[in-house]
């Protein structure tokens, strides 16, 4: 449509259109001159990593047309039975190729044959193939014209979810003519735009112009076919930078790729973007943030330790002074003394931080929901969330430092009120979103019943849900999931908490609950202070409840949660 609608030569495009096949090395005609512009499949990316010089200017198709057409043997054919016999697959099928990595079964376990051009000639008569790459725009119009039965097995049904027909360009010809790459590209974008408003027109010139033996019908196929993988909530030609991340992510994943490449010279940029002037004062503003942060962390760290030394020697200094019980008495003294100006100094210090803290995470969500107007780099967006998701674990580290101080004063009561479960898990996840977002952690709650209110403390309830649903996606690998069930039964409240992070060992299970306890699951890497897992115990035994946890199938763990209902009127007189 384009070239017949002079798109080109408006451009002073003089442009021959060669027709392409499945045994045409379509990357090599254009890295070696032969032609100024190609067509090919989300396989570029692979030819990139391997030291070819492509760039990708734009996407036809959304999700990509290629798939695996088999001969129907039986109707329980899996890819499995069919990968058990001969594959004819043209070159350049990485989506094809994932799929079947996907699907567990590896390339030297396949007996993979060169797709040659009549391979759907040989499908329909030959006993020894059965099974083809096709283009679902075409061929199974075909075959269903012809009576013949097919199964077809997509991608996108093991989750490789690919870009199709990218038109693409030699590095040096963007270099040396990026004016005329650019005008190619738009008359490229105005000609799918005018064929995806009047197909009829274009069905029409394909018969006079460019005839191929398809009837009219074939091409009406085609175009529906079309018009569905390219979707109607994007132009013609836009591309994710995210989405060909994700999809050498997949190649990674399944052993396409050895090492991520940086696309940032594979994707053609048309309108670089621009830092704006205040990017780099709110940027220091927010690193001098952080680095407050980081010395106030590191001063909490350093008075720990300093704490801890003095408990050490205070209690050398009662084993000391035990020859006479005035001078035992004494030491005692000095030692509950200096343990409640600690609790009071750093109850005092918690809750002058929380007010910043709080101002820190507004801060971050303001920039967070007007970052498209002011059109913020991606870049900037994901410091934002890491930003946010770390002032919501510094203000948890806060609220757990109050409880265990008011803890070790005994100045936490029990206060039952009418409790509205389901609301209050709600919040509770809210508040660990953007933690599991980061990780892109999902959480699943479930229920168990349908009851949702009953008579409960409210805060020690919060309290226990928001350690354990944070302490559960911290521990959790990348794409992971944690899953929340809950059920209100006559006599008791039972939840449990699970992840499949590395577990916990059983010697460790013993310290767990400890005070600075720390369970150290090696695979993940983190640490913490210790509080959030002593503090939830403690809660559930003001409640009256009690706390396991037990090994998660095949990794993780579970904590498990049972509160008595009929001890609210013995625990609210504590």
């Amino acid at each position: 449509m384009a070239k017949h609608l002079g798109y080109y030569s408006d451009q002073g495009i003089d442009l021959e259109i060669r027709p392409g096949t499945p045994t045409l090395d379509v990357t090599q005609e254009v890295l070696s001159g032969n032609a100024d512009f190609g067509v090919g499949t989300s396989s570029l990316l692979l030819d990139y990593a391997a030291g070819k010089p492509v760039v990708v200017l734009g996407v036809i198709y959304q999700h990509s047309p290629l798939v695996l057409i088999t001969r129907t043997q039986r109707s329980s054919d899996t890819i499995e039975t069919v990968a058990q016999g001969p594959l004819m697959i043209e070159a350049h099928s990485g989506d094809l190729m994932a799929m079947l990595r996907r699907a567990g079964l590896a390339s030297e376990n396949l007996n993979i044959i060169a797709r040659p051009d009549n391979a759907l000639d040989i499908l329909e008569k030959s006993q020894n193939v059965s099974s083809i790459s096709a283009y679902q725009t075409d061929e199974p119009y075909t075959l269903l014209e012809d009576g013949i039965e097919f199964n077809t097995f997509s991608p996108r049904t093991y989750g490789v979810d690919f870009y199709g027909d990218n038109f693409f360009t030699a590095r040096q010809t963007l270099d040396e003519r990026k004016e005329m790459v650019q005008a190619f590209r738009q008359a490229t974008i105005r000609g799918w735009q005018e064929a995806l408003r009047d197909p009829e027109t274009a069905i029409n010139l394909i018969l006079e112009e460019y005839p191929t033996g398809n009837n009219r019908e074939k091409l009406r196929y085609e175009a529906r076919v079309t018009q569905d993988l390219m979707t109607n909530l994007v132009r013609p030609g836009h591309m994710n930078p995210e989405r060909w991340n994700h999809i050498s992510d997949t190649f990674l994943e399944t052993g396409m790729l050895s090492k991520k490449p940086d696309l940032s010279g594979f994707i053609f940029d048309e309108q670089p973007k621009q830092l704006p002037k205040w990017f780099w004062p709110v940027l220091l503003s927010v690193l001098t943030a952080v680095l407050i942060l980081a010395v106030i962390s590191f001063y909490f760290r350093s008075l720990n330790v300093r704490l801890k030394e003095e408990v050490a020697l205070r209690l050398d200094a009662e084993k000391h002074l035990q020859t006479t019980n005035s001078k035992l008495n004494e030491a005692k003294q000095i030692a509950e003394e200096a343990n409640l100006k600690k609790t009071w100094f750093i109850t005092n210090v918690s809750h002058d931080l929380k007010a910043p803290v709080s101002a820190m995470i507004s801060l971050s969500q303001i920039f967070n929901h007007h970052s498209q107007s002011l059109n913020l780099p991606d870049k900037f967006n994901r410091f934002l969330r890491q930003l946010n998701s770390g002032g919501e674990f510094l203000m948890l580290m806060l609220h757990n430092i109050l409880d265990h101080s008011a803890l070790e004063m005994n100045a936490v009561s029990v206060h039952p009120e009418t409790l509205n479960l389901e609301e209050c898990c709600t919040s509770m996840v809210n508040l660990v979103q953007a933690l599991a977002d980061e990780k892109e952690v999902s959480i699943d709650v479930s229920w168990q019943g349908d009851q949702r209110t009953l008579e409960m403390d409210r805060a020690r309830v919060s309290q226990i849900l928001l350690n354990l649903l944070h302490n559960a996606i911290k521990f959790s690998p990348e794409r992971g999931t944690v899953t929340l069930a809950l059920s209100i039964q006559p006599e008791s409240l039972k939840f449990t908490v699970s992840d499949h992070g590395p577990g916990i060992s059983p010697d460790k299970q013993r310290e767990l609950f400890k005070m600075f306890g720390q369970s150290e699951r090696s695979v993940t890497g983190h640490t913490s202070t210790g509080l959030g897992l002593s503090i939830v115990k403690r809660n559930v035994e003001l409640l009256g409840g009690s706390i396991e946890v037990s090994p998660a199938q095949p990794s993780g763990a579970v904590f498990s949660i049972a509160v008595p209902l009929n001890s609210l009127p013995e625990m609210a007189s504590r």
